[in-house]
């Protein structure tokens, strides 16, 4: 074995003895998986889905491929997929899904010969405890924070999880409709804008009561993330023309002045109850959006005016990476999360946090996060994340003069404690 390939075993053994904080995932409740009748076919609700609609997978062909209830047998669900897989097999989505495949159910790779083996032994493992295997015992994640959706609880389990909840939506309602079910949601009348930001303020304090870990704003899939200030009376008379709108008849420019004040203020609320602030910017999961609207250089003017708010800006901006990298060494308020981009592409991940290390403050970058709607993903995604950690830091020894201990060092901040310094995670006997 040469020097080199004796670091790399050094430093990923080191690695592999820390306990993740993962900043990101979609992970729901244990019990949505038991049961499973899908199978292999139940993993594509996000990533690897999105690149066979890419390739040119009808939409409703993966639409019926990943529904339980319509009776299709696994021979049939593969020949929906099967025209479009060499295709995605070998991006970043496709290539983690067939390693933590292989590591977590044994079967070697993924196709015709192999596909009905590995939905029957996914049902099988899909049994109360698996998330205790697959997160503790496989991935060793101590702790991950999970997103929870609109009108959907934050009581998580607290063995494995945090919640971010998305809150944003009160700021994008358009119809007295939608106002109706936000007052559903809140348990509250809301007839005048001051109403709305109450029933948004007492929604989040519920949620505090619970020990959710940061607040997220997800609106990058709606709207540029440019929120400008806007005076309270401003934003009133927007919140008049949505009681009076019986109809989605309201242009962006019509409603931008209320979503802009409900989205600083909810900014501000989460900074006065101690709460950071997550943000997605960059590429928008799915297939068609605006890129534009979610470039983080957007959110400068809000990093700007709440200097005591903690911003953990989300998937490295990719591919706006270098954009990030200048906000968080400009902005002591700014954080760089490289969730999701080990996925999307091994490589951008490691030049990223290449230029990251060489840019911003090492108490500033978080490099685990799966943002992956099954534990499975977030396995792969651990696995693939502490690989790239590892070269990179073998790599800063080799050529950049940094010492192994220093490498470790990062190696800590990098995978565990900058995370759990920021959500305020407390350390916990590492479960083996």
């Amino acid at each position: 074995m040469s020097a080199s390939e004796q670091l790399r075993q050094r430093i990923g053994e080191a690695l592999n003895a820390i306990a993740l904080v993962d900043t990101h995932e979609h992970i729901p409740a244990e019990e949505t998986i038991l049961n499973d009748r899908l199978g292999f076919f139940g993993f594509f609700d996000h990533y690897v889905s999105s690149d066979l609609v890419s390739a040119g997978m009808p939409r409703q062909d993966l639409d019926a491929m990943r529904n339980d209830k319509n009776g299709l047998s696994f021979d049939e669900r593969w020949a929906l997929m099967a025209p479009y897989w060499p295709f995605v097999r070998n991006t970043g989505y496709g290539r983690a899904m067939r390693e933590y495949m292989a590591d977590l159910f044994g079967v070697a790779d993924i196709n015709e010969d192999t596909y009905v083996d590995l939905s029957e032994r996914i049902c099988e493992a899909h049994q109360p405890g698996w998330y205790r295997t697959v997160l503790r015992e496989k991935a060793d994640i101590d702790t991950a924070i999970v997103v929870t959706w609109p009108g959907q609880s934050v009581t998580v389990d607290h063995e494995f999880f945090r919640a971010s909840p998305i809150l944003d939506h009160y700021a994008m309602v358009s119809t007295r409709a939608e106002l109706g079910t936000l007052e559903a949601e809140s348990d509250c009348s809301i007839q005048t804008l001051a109403q709305l930001c109450a029933a948004q303020e007492a929604r989040l304090d519920r949620f505090v009561e619970h020990g959710i870990a940061a607040v997220k704003l997800f609106l990058a899939y709606r709207r540029p993330l440019l929120f400008e200030p806007v005076a309270e009376a401003a934003a009133a008379r927007c919140f008049d023309r949505i009681w009076l709108s019986q109809a989605l008849d309201l242009t962006f420019e019509d409603l931008k002045p209320m979503q802009d004040f409900m989205t600083r203020r909810l900014v501000g609320l989460a900074t006065d109850r101690g709460l950071p602030i997550q943000v997605h910017t960059g590429l928008q999961e799915g297939n068609g959006n605006v890129l534009e609207n979610s470039k983080p250089t957007l959110l400068a003017n809000m990093f700007l005016d709440f200097g005591d708010a903690r911003f953990d800006v989300f998937h490295a901006g990719y591919p706006f990476t270098g954009h990030v990298a200048a906000l968080a060494k400009n902005f002591q308020n700014v954080y760089a999360d490289l969730c999701w981009v080990p996925a999307i592409s091994p490589r951008v991940a490691k030049r990223t946090l290449h230029e990251w290390i060489e840019t911003i403050p090492a108490n500033k970058i978080f490099a685990a996060g799966g943002d992956s709607n099954y534990v499975e993903g977030a396995y792969g995604h651990a696995k693939v994340t502490r690989r790239i950690v590892r070269d990179v830091l073998a790599e800063k020894v080799e050529q950049d003069g940094t010492t192994e201990d220093e490498a470790l060092w990062l190696a800590q901040r990098l995978l565990r404690e900058n995370a759990a310094t920021f959500f305020g995670i407390d350390s916990r006997e590492k479960t083996t």
